[in-house]
C-alpha cells in the first residue's frame, strides 16, 4: 500500500497526517454502546467490521517539529491481533519513511507527544538496532501523561526488561528524553498540552494555533463520528465518567474555536458542528 499523506496549511504551520496502517474493528464488540440504543440508526456501522486507521500526526513549526504519537504497525498490529485486518493487506510505509517523503527525518523532530499509552501510539517511538533499543527520534523530547506512567499495568511491566514498555517507554526514560505532564502544558507559544482523561488515565489532546487558525489532535478521545453524537458511548476499556467529563469541555471550547480536528482513527478532517440536541462531527477534508 502506499503512503496516503493528507497536508494541510493552518496557519505558518504545516500539519502533515499519516496513517500507519489499518486495523479492523467491530463497534458492536469493543464500545459500551447498548444494541437497542445503535440498532435503530447505525446498523451496518456497529455490526459488521470497519477499517480505521492509524493515524500519526507531524506539525511543522517556526522553531518547532512536533511529532503526535508514532506508531510502529508491524509491532502494534501482528498477524494473530483481533484487530489485524485481511492477510492480503498492505499496509503503508513505516512512519520514518513517509516523514522522510516530507523531508523530514527522525533527527529533526524536537517533541514527541504520546496522546495515551496504549501500544498503537507509542510502539514506533524506539527501534532496534544491533540487540538494542535506541530512540527513534533522538533529539525529540516525549511527552506523556503522568497518570499513564503511574498506572499499576504500566509499572508492572516496566520491571519487566523484555517487556514492550520496557523497550520503549522504559529507553526514554533512561536516556532523559521522557517528560511526565500533570494537567495541562504549554509546549510553546502555538502547541498546548489539554489533559482529557478517560481513554486512559493520563490521555492528552494537543491544540495548535497559527495566526488565528487551531487545530486539535485528538487521539482517541473519539474512536468513530457516533461517539461525538452520543458522548456516553465510548470503548468498553473507557472509565465513562472520566470521559464524558473530558468530551464535554471538549466540545465546548472546540465549538467557541472553530477549530479544526484530527483523530487517530478518524479518516480525514473534522468539525464539530452544533446540532438542535447536540454536537455532530462533519468531515471537512
Amino acid at each position: 500500500m502506499k503512503s496516503s499523506i493528507r497536508g494541510i496549511a493552518l496557519g505558518a504551520a504545516t500539519v502533515s497526517i499519516i496513517n500507519t496502517g489499518d486495523v479492523q474493528l467491530m463497534l458492536a464488540e469493543i464500545t459500551n454502546a447498548p444494541e437497542s440504543e445503535w440498532r435503530p440508526h447505525y446498523t451496518g456501522i456497529f455490526d459488521q467490521p470497519l477499517f480505521f486507521p492509524s493515524q500519526c500526526v507531524h506539525i511543522a513549526l517556526p522553531g518547532a517539529s512536533v511529532m503526535v504519537d508514532a506508531n510502529n504497525f508491524a509491532l502494534s498490529t501482528p498477524p494473530d491481533s483481533p484487530y489485524a485486518p485481511p492477510d492480503d493487506y498492505q499496509p503503508p510505509p513505516d512512519v520514518l519513511t513517509q516523514l522522510l517523503e516530507l523531508g523530514i527525518h527522525a533527527e529533526d523532530i524536537t517533541h514527541l507527544v504520546i496522546t495515551h499509552a496504549h501500544f498503537d501510539h507509542y510502539a514506533g517511538i524506539t527501534q532496534e538496532r544491533a540487540g538494542r533499543y535506541v530512540p527513534t527520534f533522538p533529539r525529540a523530547r516525549c511527552f506523556l501523561g503522568k497518570a499513564d506512567w503511574d498506572y499499576a499495568e504500566t509499572q508492572e511491566a516496566l520491571r519487566d526488561p523484555n517487556s514492550a514498555d520496557s523497550h520503549t517507554f522504559g529507553v526514554l526514560y533512561q536516556a532523559g528524553l521522557l517528560e511526565l505532564v500533570e494537567g495541562d502544558r504549554d509546549l510553546s507559544a502555538e502547541v498546548k498540552l489539554i489533559a482529557t482523561p478517560g481513554e486512559s488515565p493520563g490521555h492528552q489532546i494537543v491544540r495548535i494555533s497559527s495566526q488565528g487558525q487551531i487545530l486539535y489532535c485528538l487521539g482517541d478521545l473519539y474512536h468513530h463520528p457516533a461517539e461525538v453524537e452520543h458522548p456516553s458511548w465510548m470503548s468498553i476499556w473507557d472509565d465513562v465518567n472520566s470521559n464524558v467529563a473530558s468530551r464535554s469541555a471538549f466540545a465546548e471550547a472546540v465549538l467557541a474555536d472553530n477549530a479544526l480536528l484530527v483523530a487517530a482513527h478518524i479518516p480525514g478532517i473534522g468539525r464539530l458542528e452544533r446540532t438542535a440536541t447536540d454536537v455532530r462531527w462533519v468531515n471537512v477534508q
